[in-house]
């Protein structure tokens, strides 16, 4: 497996991991501060890792 498609897969789990965990993120962590749209930079997250798996599948 190539080093840029292992990072690829990291962020896509990591991603998916802000978007699972939001909720429980903002209720222990960031209790006093609000709501952080850990959501949202879960899915950003995510999509910069599949653009990194498929983009260098395709070379």
């Amino acid at each position: 497996m190539n080093n840029k498609i292992a990072k690829g897969l990291a962020l896509l789990l990591f991603g998916i991991l802000l978007c699972a965990g939001s909720g429980e993120i903002n209720g222990t962590i960031l209790y006093n501060f609000g709501d952080f749209p850990f959501a949202a930079i879960g899915v950003i997250v995510g999509a910069v890792g599949l653009y990194m798996v498929f983009s260098d599948m395709a070379e």
